[in-house]
């Protein structure tokens, strides 16, 4: 069974199982980007060249057999055109405002004195 993203035991993470849908992101991600490399008649190869990547580097990683960089994955998706898609996978952060909280101003962070700074 191929190693998918570097889910593997070693010292860091001995012991650590992942969740049961991360195989199935996985396995969809690398699908996907088989089928865009698929739609442009690319080689793995030729995907791997564009990227600035090695061929079997690439391989592994589209095969599930390897762990790739975050910088190698912005590589491939930016030779894809989907770059500007990858803050899509968290979602921003949205404040929640109450009713307790509505005709409050918003918070603001406190300053430190600096107790070595003399006042003139």
């Amino acid at each position: 069974m191929p190693i998918i993203m570097g889910i593997m035991k070693n010292e860091k993470n001995a012991g650590l199982a992942p969740a049961p849908g991360d195989r199935t992101a996985v396995r969809q991600l690398l699908q996907r980007l088989r089928a865009h490399r698929f739609r442009r008649n690319w080689t793995q190869a030729e995907l791997a060249s564009r990227a600035g990547m090695g061929r079997t580097a690439y391989q592994d990683f589209e095969n599930g057999y390897g762990n790739i960089t975050l910088a190698n994955l912005l590589c491939i998706l930016g030779v894809l055109g989907f770059s500007s898609n990858l803050a899509d996978l968290i979602p921003q952060l949205e404040e929640e405002r109450t009713l307790a909280t509505a005709d409050l101003a918003p918070r603001r962070r406190a300053r430190t004195v600096n107790p070595l700074r003399r006042k003139k």
